[in-house]
């Protein structure tokens, strides 16, 4: 391995800022990208040897996976013999450090966190393994939690071979930690998705019980040592004792049918950190060491760690400052110890004789220490209470959840929960000018974004997360889906943005009667109207309208495509091909209807980009072909016009499309036709044309030669007439 420096140039591109890890899968380094403004990015570097070619096959791999969770994966680079694979930086705190941190305060993760990043882990495996990849190293310093989101992302990929290869790049073992890897692996088996799972349990056990997979082995069977705080989590247990089942065949079959045991699993309410089982308690209390003149009394962290949102930091009592909650219930005990003094006073001299009198002069000099000592008290111990009570409100009031305190009555302090940390009102607050800048009504966002962590989260019985310390990790989910709704609404055009949570009923059926009169179908309109929403509503299915907050989005794409629909009418010749050549637009539809001659049927053939999709409705609205990609279909006999034909573009840029349609008699008194081609069965190809089927990327679009299933004798071919 050739010898580098910090500062050096890689590739004329990425400077080397400082090196992280040094082991047995290279050195790991932070630098920047000279070509993206400076952008921190990671570089492995790697020796001469077999590894290299491995490696880079995989790397090429690894940059075709497009998964946010998954860092992205530069194009590697040779320099003096050495291999570099960049990736871009993520910002954040390993679970390895996260778990430490916790551990300097005898804490663990809850059940609830361990469940809910189960849940975001595997829906990633899911993806790496559909690609006949693995990640092959899963431990808790391999995993992040993203600042800006809460998100786990996985790092170091260790194996990151195609399942079932061959191990040929070293032992089996090679660059997966100890305790980490499943018994057969050892053995020599080659990789398997499997391990990956079985690594994932490993974490989850690491993470529940604060300890080593070491010491988690029983040593003489080899079983492991459940935590405690799964007894009172039977069914985590049992996915977790699958996750983790010593013959492979007792495991998950895969990532998918994993997750979807856990997403079965009861949410636990408490989803935040909790006490060891073995939690030790000092008893007696340890003398305060004096701070050092030197030492920043904020107990400030180092640069480049960020802070765990889930406890509280500061190493030690002394370098660690009161929080919100413990400034209130201080306020309010100074408050009533103050008070408490005056009365006390009052009551002293209204027993006068019953209580012996100290000395003029010494009574007069106590007197004026307390009245001094009460005088001091008073404005602090209100300027605490107004303090921590306004900071406690806050993160509530910036989204209108409930009423403010009331900041006069100091015996409520103690009655009010402990305030968001700083970094979340920060977070709150840009979105909420963004809100603010967007013109977009922010009750009903505020809905939306409830409404979709509430179906995220089925099990909490429509109980939103509280400000409480156990409810930060969904409050970090909440923030992240609000910061995704808002990404997707700001796309809508400013006059169609401000009218969000005013939609009606009435907005929709005044905009489809207009073109309801025009001969098109209701349904047909709700299906083109579905498949432009489909940017604003990812991952729903069905064409029918949504439920509230979300059918608020559906009425504005409603607004926004039929506003500028393209209806593209064609008349069919009888026994004529015509051809139509037309552009829809990214994620938008294109609406035929097709008029037919009486007593006949249609063929059609559609051909364009693989990211179409079409369906084939009659003239009252019934589904004569259902959604799919574009292909050539037969219509036996239409009973009445037009036939409306519906392709739908789902891709991030326009694509044409070619339409070759013919309209041929029914023959016979039975109406016996000819043989249809089946939907999505494609015609033979053309004299001379490619073997490609029509609605795959690189397929020629049926033209006037193209064989369409003949209606009866052949009559004498015709000329193309285009009708575009």
């Amino acid at each position: 391995m050739s010898q580098v420096a910090v500062g050096q140039l890689i590739a004329e591109r990425y400077r080397l800022e400082a090196a992280l890890s040094r082991g047995g899968q290279g050195v790991l380094w932070r630098a920047s990208d000279q070509l993206a403004g400076g952008a921190p990015m990671v570089l492995r570097q790697l020796a001469p040897g077999p590894q290299q070619q491995a490696r880079r096959q995989v790397w090429g791999r690894l940059q075709g996976v497009l998964h946010p969770q998954v860092p992205r994966f530069g194009a590697p680079i040779e320099a003096a013999g050495d291999l570099w694979l960049p990736r871009e930086w993520q910002e954040g705190r390993t679970y390895a450090d996260l778990q430490a941190a916790r551990s300097q305060r005898q804490l663990v993760f809850g059940a609830g966190e361990v469940v809910l990043l189960l849940r975001q882990l595997l829906p990633v495996l899911a993806v790496l393994h559909s690609q006949d990849l693995i990640h092959g190293d899963l431990t808790p310093a391999n995993l992040l939690r993203r600042e800006r989101d809460g998100l786990p992302v996985l790092l170091d990929f260790g194996l990151v071979r195609g399942s079932g290869a061959a191990t040929a790049v070293g032992a089996a073992t090679a660059g997966v930690t100890p305790g980490y890897g499943p018994p057969e692996l050892v053995a020599g088996a080659p990789a398997e998705p499997l391990m990956d799972l079985y690594g994932l349990g490993v974490v989850a056990l690491v993470l529940l019980s604060g300890e080593e997979p070491a010491a988690l082995l029983d040593p003489v069977s080899l079983a492991w040592r459940w935590p405690a705080s799964l007894d009172a989590e039977p069914a985590l247990a049992a996915a977790l004792g699958r996750l983790l089942a010593e013959d492979p065949a007792k495991r998950f079959a895969s990532a998918g049918q994993a997750l979807a045991a856990i997403q079965q699993l009861a949410m636990p309410e408490s989803t935040g950190p909790v006490a060891r089982a073995d939690r030790t308690v000092v008893l007696v209390p340890q003398p305060l060491a004096e701070p050092a003149a030197a030492a920043d009394p904020r107990g400030v962290e180092p640069v480049g760690v960020l802070p765990d949102p889930g406890i509280p930091q500061g190493p030690s009592v002394s370098a660690e400052l009161p929080s919100p909650h413990a400034r209130a219930a201080a306020a309010a005990r100074a408050l009533a110890k103050a008070q408490g003094r005056v009365q006390g006073r009052v009551q002293a001299e209204a027993m006068g004789r019953e209580q012996a009198a100290p000395p003029v002069n010494l009574r007069a000099r106590q007197e004026e220490k307390e009245a001094a000592a009460e005088g001091r008290l008073w404005p602090v111990a209100l300027a605490l209470v107004l303090s921590a009570v306004v900071g406690t409100a806050l993160g509530w009031l910036l989204l209108g959840r409930g009423k403010a305190p009331n900041v006069n009555d100091a015996g409520n302090a103690l009655q009010l929960p402990a305030s968001l940390p700083p970094t979340e009102v920060d977070q709150r607050q840009q979105l909420l000018n963004r809100l603010r800048a967007l013109q977009i009504d922010r009750g009903w966002f505020l809905k939306l974004v409830d409404a979709s962590l509430l179906a995220q989260y089925p099990e909490r019985g429509g109980r939103l997360p509280s400000d409480s310390l156990d409810d930060a990790p969904l409050r970090k989910v909440w923030t992240g889906l609000a910061e995704e709704w808002i990404s997707r609404v700001e796309q809508l055009p400013l006059e169609i943005r401000t009218r969000l949570g005013s939609f009606s009923g009435g907005d929709w059926d005044k905009r489809q009667s207009g073109l309801v009169a025009q001969g098109l179908s209701s349904d047909v309109l709700q299906q083109l109207v579905s498949g432009s929403a489909q940017n604003l509503l990812p991952g729903r299915s069905g064409g029918g309208i949504p439920p509230e907050p979300y059918r608020q989005l559906w009425y504005a794409a409603a607004e926004q495509v039929l506003g500028g629909v393209q209806i593209q009418p064609i008349q069919a010749a009888l026994g004529q091909m015509g051809v139509v050549s037309a552009e829809v637009a990214a994620g938008g539809a294109r609406l035929f209807p097709i008029r037919l001659p009486p007593d006949s049927r249609l063929v059609l053939g559609v051909n364009g980009s693989p990211l179409m999709q079409m369906t084939v409705f009659g003239a009252n609205g019934s589904v004569l072909e259902g959604q799919g990609p574009l292909r050539v279909v037969s219509l036996v006999k239409v009973g009445r016009s037009p036939v409306q034909l519906l392709v739908t573009n789902t891709g991030v840029a326009p694509a044409m499309l070619t339409l070759s349609l013919r309209a041929d008699p029914v023959l016979g008194p039975a109406g016996v036709t000819a043989p249809v081609l089946p939907p999505g069965a494609n015609p033979a190809p053309a004299q001379g044309a490619g073997s490609a089927s029509p609605g795959q990327e690189g397929a020629p679009g049926p033209t006037p030669s193209s064989p369409f299933p003949p209606s009866g004798p052949p009559a004498p071919p015709a000329a193309p007439t285009s009708t575009n």
